[in-house]
């Protein structure tokens, strides 16, 4: 389960990383896999967690969820700007799992797991500290903006990834 939390994290950091243009480059930004490496990730979770949670939960759990680059471009930007009015600064995403009630009132998605983000960041030095220290806060921790839900979700797929 690491594995696929390291994976999706890493996916999330990518898109984060990739949603300004100063990294229109072609060298992969830190974090990237294979395609065989993402096969491998899938093929581990479908063996060794699937049938669990789907017996579990008692049906067929979804297995993705998706968002539109407009949508998380959209969101990092008013992360940003939520955290900005809050004194803080965005360092990265953080991708939780979750899951939605079975009396959830939304039957498309009730009883099946989903992803949520939310910002990762660090309190913002005010100009006159960063003048008299190294700003070693940097941690990342999860910032008080409202997470990002939603993404459009995905049932399990008739096969694997890809």
């Amino acid at each position: 389960m690491r594995c696929f939390k390291v994976f999706i994290c890493g996916f999330v950091t990518v898109l984060f990383l990739g949603c300004t243009e100063q990294y229109n480059t072609a060298k992969p930004p830190k974090g990237v896999i294979s395609i065989e490496e993402a096969k491998i990730l899938d093929r581990t979770f479908t063996e060794t967690r699937a049938d669990a949670i789907n017996k579990a939960i008692g049906m067929p759990d979804s297995r993705s969820s998706w968002w539109s680059v407009d949508d998380l471009e959209a969101y990092i930007a008013y992360a940003k700007s939520v955290a900005k009015e809050k004194g803080y600064n965005v360092n990265g995403l953080r991708v939780y799992y979750g899951a939605y009630p079975k009396d959830y009132h939304n039957a498309e998605v009730s009883g099946y797991s989903t992803l949520f983000i939310v910002p990762t960041g660090y309190k913002a030095a005010s100009n006159e500290a960063a003048v008299f220290s190294i700003n070693f806060q940097e941690e990342e921790e999860d910032l008080e903006v409202p997470p990002l839900n939603m993404g459009h979700l995905r049932k399990p797929p008739p096969g694997t990834y890809q």
